[in-house]
């Protein structure tokens, strides 16, 4: 009877230390030392190149279109993608974060009202009312001093300025910046965005925490490209329909006011391709057009959406609402790149759940959302910011890579292992027999 409850004791602590070791060989991030050694800036025709022995990193080196393509330096088969494809105003009468059917252009903007606002209310009117209905809402759907929703970044025209290397007390980092200085042609009524529009790059030789204006801070690793969207005097759509909408209110419709009827969502799309198809993404890169080459030839089955694994494999545009991404707790929201072998690293995209809306002077918070869905082998991801007038908004992107660390050294799981099977065999020889079996304790 002692002998089977030491083997009980003894297989619960065996297993217990199993438990405990399995759930910390977690994802973390590259170390300071693993990313910041050695960091080569090299260029080519087509691509700069940021490279040391864990990560490499490329982007377009004439600045044609925002895109990033990065992979640990040692296994060139496998590069995640990450393209910036552009912003898109919508309506949040729905909800709160971007559905693509919400987009802010006349139709839409029409039926959402008429869906939520005046539909309910409808059979409340009296005929005057309902014809005073009709007609406002038939001039918010024929409105022409509206520009298109979407402002696509592939096909404009991108100045980048630098890299150049940088030094700030004990932090040090690569500055670049790509600025929107020309739009594509037939969309002359996104002028207002030209020069206003900049991505503002760092990538991290140090680790460094940052304190955006005194109103959070979050931490960067060594080997991280920081991707700040900044983007100035935005020109709303809903601004220009507010008389029709007023005139709605007054009829008794409950329409929300501006800064909580409409957003602006940053469109990015998530890939990973083969070494062999690198030549594809240099086309797209050089392609003066909204192109989606890269994510023609995307392999990607899975991604993590904040812990939970998706499978990205199937198109769903079109055919289902995108879903809105939760945040479990974390200063930033973060999808990471499935990896075939998990002993080698996956990439990541994070962001904060906060951004800045700023005149120069004064500095406020206001929380993103963000909404993704499948895109067949690859993802779409659109982070939401809401209405912030005339003032400038900054938002913080960020790539990366994340290494799997152990908690116990693999010797020693494999030893654990070991033993577990052992029990497991003398027990079952237990079973069997029905003898006693000593257990010889190490001291």
């Amino acid at each position: 009877m002692k002998n089977k409850k030491k083997l009980f004791t003894t297989t619960f602590l065996v297993l217990l230390l199993i438990a405990i070791a399995t759930p910390l060989a977690a994802f973390t991030p590259a170390s300071a030392e693993e990313t910041s050694q050695s960091i080569k800036l090299l260029s080519d025709d087509t691509w700069y190149y940021m490279k040391n022995d864990m990560i490499t990193i490329m982007f377009p080196r004439n600045g044609e279109k925002p895109m990033f393509l990065w992979r640990y330096t040692n296994n060139p088969n496998s590069t995640n993608v990450v393209k910036f494809k552009g912003l898109i105003e919508y309506t949040t009468y729905e909800k709160p974060y971007f559905l693509w059917r919400c987009q802010a252009e006349p139709l839409k903007i029409r039926e959402r009202i008429q869906a939520h606002y005046y539909g309910p209310k409808q059979h409340m009117f009296q005929n005057h009312q309902r014809q005073m209905a009709e007609k406002y809402l038939d001039e918010i759907e024929k409105a022409t001093d509206l520009h298109a929703p979407f402002l696509p970044f592939g096909g404009s025209t991108w100045e980048l300025e630098g890299p150049e290397n940088v030094t700030r007390g004990e932090v040090e980092y690569l500055s670049f910046n790509f600025t929107l200085v020309d739009v594509p042609p037939g969309k002359a009524d996104f002028q207002f965005a030209e020069r206003n529009i900049i991505l503002r790059c760092r990538f991290y030789y140090t680790p460094a925490t940052e304190d955006v204006y005194g109103k959070y801070t979050y931490t960067v690793n060594a080997g991280e490209l920081k991707i700040d969207i900044i983007v100035k005097h935005w020109e709303w759509n809903i601004d220009k329909l507010e008389a029709e909408i007023d005139e709605l209110r007054e009829l008794g419709m409950d329409i929300p006011e501006t800064e909580k009827s409409t957003s602006l969502a940053l469109w990015v799309n998530l890939a990973s391709i083969l070494r062999e198809e690198i030549g594809t993404a240099e086309a797209d890169a050089q392609n003066m057009e909204d192109t989606d080459l890269t994510e023609s030839v995307s392999v990607a089955q899975n991604m993590y959406v904040e812990g939970a694994r998706v499978s990205i494999t199937q198109n769903n545009k079109g055919k289902q609402d995108e879903a809105p991404l939760q945040r479990q707790g974390r200063e930033r929201f973060r999808l990471r790149f499935e990896e075939g072998n998990t002993t080698t690293l996956a990439g990541f995209f994070k962001f904060v759940p906060q951004a800045i809306i700023t005149d120069g002077i004064t500095y406020n918070t206001t929380d993103v959302t963000a909404s993704y869905i499948t895109a067949g082998k690859h993802m779409s991801l659109y982070i939401g910011y809401p209405y912030f007038d005339n003032y400038t908004l900054e938002h913080d992107p960020s790539i990366g890579l994340e290494n799997i660390t152990p908690w116990l050294p693999t010797n020693t799981l494999m030893i654990l292992i070991g033993a577990t099977i052992f029990i497991a065999v003398a027990i079952a020889a237990i079973k069997i027999r029905k003898k006693p079996v000593n257990i010889v304790s190490i001291q």
